[in-house]
């Protein structure tokens, strides 16, 4: 029997997600969770010790142990690539925080050490890529079901971030520019662009767009973004991303146009369900089971099928690059008022 990937997750300040993580590590047949860091050991050391793991404040020091293969970051942005560069030549492969850098020239250096430590890197924004619904979009594409795309629309409405904890309420660093470049139009619309270039197989050529404080006038990063995005296919993306409903008021949609189909998808309204348009026949809308994640497959998975030699990374420090690339160009775009191309 293989041995087991030893895990290690820097930071639950990302709590969600890392969380999640726990959860997908505990009981995992392939993986120990060996350590875990996190500065809130009040809240954190009960959940990390039921898991089975040791709970530390350092977030030095879990990159730094030579008998871990796996780092997971849950930190702020902003502290991520020195802790990703050090777990990365130190021979670690890296499942990341996302955004991963505050901008391109951390990222490049991120990139050389990945590239120094010959390691895998995935960030959590790319996770759509593992399976379920955005993989059989890309296949309908692919057969021709869909004809070439046209146009797509992307919704994330959610409320203001200020839960440290599960139910515990205050000041997080998702509202702190000096931890993290954009607020509620890069927490969710990064996905969204990983997804899309994903789909399409293409990049973002350029891109346009408006941030602005809507509902929280005093907060120091926005709450509201939409972005007019244009992809070398020649499909444009229209992708409006806020923090501008209340607590309970989470919307999200996606709807995908092409020259021979439809695809319409409103999981916060219609769970569960997808609807689909054949524009060369009957041209109704029809509602079939939308498809849930291949499997229970997640990012974790994937990256423990990559080091124990059975798939090839469906993502990598390149993606991740491009997405934070597209997702800074678009403040760039919307602060200046003009059209960035890429």
């Amino acid at each position: 029997m293989a041995e087991k990937v030893r895990v290690g997750i820097v930071g639950l300040d990302h709590w969600y997600a890392g969380l999640g993580a726990i959860r997908q590590l505990k009981g995992n047949p392939r993986a120990e969770l060996v350590i875990v860091a996190h500065r809130d050991l009040e809240h954190a050391r009960p959940v990390i010790e039921e898991a089975g793991a040791i709970a530390t404040d350092d977030y030095e020091a879990v990159v730094a142990r030579d008998d871990l293969q796996l780092i997971i970051t849950a930190c702020p942005t902003s502290e991520n690539v020195c802790l990703c560069s050090k777990a990365a030549r130190s021979g670690k492969h890296i499942i990341s925080v996302k955004p991963y850098a505050m901008n391109l020239e951390e990222a490049k250096a991120l990139a050389v050490a990945v590239k120094e430590g010959g390691v895998f890197f995935m960030s959590f924004e790319c996770m759509g890529r593992v399976g379920g619904a955005l993989n059989i979009y890309k296949q309908w594409i692919q057969e021709g079901k869909l004809g070439e795309p046209i146009s797509a629309f992307g919704l994330v409405r959610s409320s203001l971030p200020n839960q440290v904890w599960p139910d515990v309420y205050g000041r997080t660093w998702w509202l702190d520019p000096c931890k993290v470049f954009g607020g509620g139009w890069v927490d969710h619309a990064i996905y969204q662009i990983d997804n899309l270039r994903y789909l399409f197989g293409t990049e973002v050529v350029r891109i346009s767009g408006e941030i602005s404080n809507i509902k929280h006038k005093d907060e120091p990063l926005e709450d509201f973004g939409v972005a007019n995005v244009v992809f070398g296919n020649g499909c444009v993306a229209t992708l409006e991303v806020t923090w501008s409903v209340d607590p309970g008021g989470f919307t999200s949609a996606f709807h995908l146009i092409g020259t021979k189909g439809q695809i319409l998808s409103e999981p916060t309204v219609a769970p569960g369900k997808l609807f689909t348009m054949d524009m060369t026949k009957d041209k109704e809308w029809q509602v079939i089971e939308a498809p849930g994640r291949g499997g229970g497959l997640t990012l974790i998975d994937h990256m423990l099928d990559c080091i124990e030699g059975k798939a090839q990374p469906l993502t990598g420090i390149h993606d991740s690059y491009r997405n934070l690339e597209v997702c800074l160009a678009f403040y760039q775009a919307a602060k200046t008022h003009k059209v960035v191309h890429l």
